[in-house]
C-alpha cells in the first residue's frame, strides 16, 4: 500500500471514529446546599446526581423532599464529598470557604452558587446552573415555566389595596431586597417592612407588628405544630387579637425560604389563601 492511499485509509477511519457516539462516562454530581440541590434536581439528569445536602430531604425545609431522598445525604463537609468522588460539585455562598477550597485543591470542579433574594435572582441562578451543567435549554425553559407561573399571579391581590406584613419565626419580617418582598408586590400588596434601611431578613418587636397595624398579616411559622421557642413569638396574646379584626394567613415556608421556581407557587398560595380569609372575614 502507497504512502498517499495509507494516510487516505487512516483518514477515513478516523472519519468513522469522529462520527461514532460517544459513550462517556456519566457524571457524578454531588451538591451541598439545600437552594442549590433543588435547583440541581431541577435541571439535571437524576441518575447524575450523587448527593444532597440532609436538610434537603426534610419536607418542613425542602420543596423536593421526596425526590431528594433517594440520593445520599451530605452535610456540607469536604471530606465526605471526597470520599463521593464527584465530578462536578454545587456548592452554596453560605457554604465554608475552607471546605471548598480543600475540594478545589483536589482538581474537582466546584461552582458556587450565589444566595438569590429577588425574583431576577432566581433567573439568573436557574441559568448559572444550567450552563454547569451543559443544559442551557433545560434552564432556559425552567426560567419560562418560572415566569409563566408567574404570570397567573399578577397583581391577583392588587384591588384589596392591603398593606402587608410578613412575620416569621424568632420575629423576622421580609425587607427589601427578599424574595417575600417580591412576592407581596408581585401580587400587588404594599409590604410594610419595605423602607430604605430595612434590607433582607429584618427583625421587629411585636410592638413594631402593633405600631404598623397590618391590614393582612403573613404567618412564616417554622416546622408548625413543632415545640420551638423560635414560634413563641407568633403565639403572642397581641397577635391573637390581631388574628380576631383582619385576614391572617400563613404559606409554606418551603416554597418560600430559597431562591428556586417553587416561589411562582408562594406567591399562588398567598392569593388562594387570601382570598379565602378576605371570604371569611366579609361573612361575618
Amino acid at each position: 500500500m502507497g504512502t498517499a492511499s495509507g494516510r487516505a485509509v487512516v483518514i477515513g477511519l478516523l472519519a468513522v471514529l469522529v462520527s461514532l457516539p460517544v459513550h462517556a462516562e456519566p457524571a457524578r454530581i454531588v451538591s451541598m446546599g439545600l437552594c442549590t440541590d433543588q435547583l440541581v434536581m431541577l435541571l439535571a439528569d437524576p441518575d447524575d446526581i450523587v448527593s444532597v445536602h440532609w436538610v434537603t430531604q426534610d419536607a418542613d425545609d425542602s420543596a423536593m423532599a421526596s425526590r431528594a431522598a433517594r440520593y445520599v445525604a451530605n452535610h456540607g463537609l469536604a471530606e465526605e464529598v471526597l470520599e463521593l468522588r464527584p465530578s462536578l460539585v454545587f456548592a452554596e455562598a453560605t457554604n465554608s470557604p475552607l471546605a471548598i477550597a480543600m475540594l478545589q485543591r483536589q482538581g474537582i470542579r466546584v461552582v458556587t452558587v450565589p444566595v438569590a433574594n429577588t425574583f431576577d435572582g432566581v433567573r439568573r441562578n436557574i441559568r448559572l446552573v444550567a450552563k454547569a451543567l451543559g443544559r442551557k435549554a433545560e434552564g432556559e425553559a425552567a426560567v419560562a415555566s418560572f415566569d409563566a407561573a408567574l404570570a397567573r399571579t399578577r397583581n391577583a391581590l392588587k384591588g384589596l389595596h392591603m398593606r402587608a406584613l410578613v412575620y416569621g419565626a424568632n420575629g423576622f419580617s421580609a425587607g427589601v431586597p427578599s424574595l417575600f418582598n417580591d412576592v407581596l408586590e408581585h401580587v400587588g400588596l404594599t409590604n410594610i417592612a419595605g423602607r430604605p434601611g430595612m434590607a433582607g431578613w429584618v427583625s421587629m418587636s411585636v410592638e413594631d407588628v402593633l405600631r404598623a397595624q397590618p391590614d393582612l398579616l403573613v404567618l412564616g411559622e417554622y416546622r408548625p405544630g413543632a415545640p420551638s421557642e423560635a414560634n413563641l413569638v407568633l403565639e403572642h396574646p397581641a397577635l391573637q387579637s390581631l388574628r380576631r379584626t383582619r385576614p391572617v394567613v400563613q404559606v409554606p415556608t418551603n416554597l418560600w425560604n430559597c431562591g428556586t421556581p417553587f416561589v411562582a407557587q408562594a406567591a399562588a398560595e398567598l392569593v388562594e389563601r387570601v382570598g379565602r380569609a378576605v371570604a371569611r372575614g366579609s361573612d361575618r
